[in-house]
């Protein structure tokens, strides 16, 4: 129990503090399972076959790509056309786009992937960029229940659902409820959320 603890408590200091890059502290944590004999190799791997893991994986890369090949730009500089710079409705196309792509990427992944040009569009527009990445986060977050992938705790739990003999959810699934729960986001922020937001340089 007590080496278990001082796992985990490696693992929060390091993860809070951010001395060591996530992955190599993750890494760490797997080895200090198995060297201490509180997981066998095979336990401690085994989340490695899991293919919910392999799924945010392959997630990831999808949104490096859309790093690299300057779509995320693009997206950015069709938000400032559409929308031009008043900040209303900046921030109504910018939680809109970011909830769709969200839907289909991974919210973590979409905002880090999208973050540079929301800054470049705040800095265009002559807006505080904390008035858009705070939309922008809450749009993704919300974004992620539109769809089997739009968030790892979906896929977790369908996998689970499938391991106990249920039957797991389908892509679309969470569409209904998902859309509805965008829809009310995007409108409390533009009637009382832009209110709350900071104004920070």
């Amino acid at each position: 129990m007590w080496a278990a603890l001082a796992v985990l408590i490696f693992a929060i200091l390091f993860f809070v503090t951010e001395w060591l890059r996530v992955d190599v502290v993750a890494l760490i944590v797997v080895v200090s399972l198995m060297l201490s004999g509180l997981l066998t190799t095979s336990e401690a791997l085994s989340g490695f076959a899991n293919p919910v893991v392999l799924t945010i994986a392959a997630l990831f890369v999808v949104g490096g790509a859309v790093m690299r090949t300057g779509l995320a730009e693009s997206i950015g500089r069709g938000i400032l056309r559409i929308s031009g710079t008043q900040p209303t409705r900046l921030v109504f196309f910018i939680m809109l786009a970011v909830g769709l792509i969200s839907g289909f990427i991974s919210n973590t992944g979409t905002v880090a992937v999208l973050l540079p040009a929301i800054i470049s569009l705040a800095r265009k527009a002559k807006i505080h960029p904390s008035r858009l990445l705070m939309p922008m986060a809450f749009g993704s977050s919300l974004g992620g229940a539109l769809t089997l992938i739009g968030t790892p705790p979906n896929l977790i739990v369908s996998g689970l659902l499938r391991q106990q003999g249920y039957p797991a959810f389908g892509f679309f699934d969470f569409v209904p409820i998902g859309s509805l729960v965008l829809i009310a986001g995007v409108i409390f922020t533009l009637l009382v959320g832009q209110r709350l937001l900071p104004e920070r340089s």
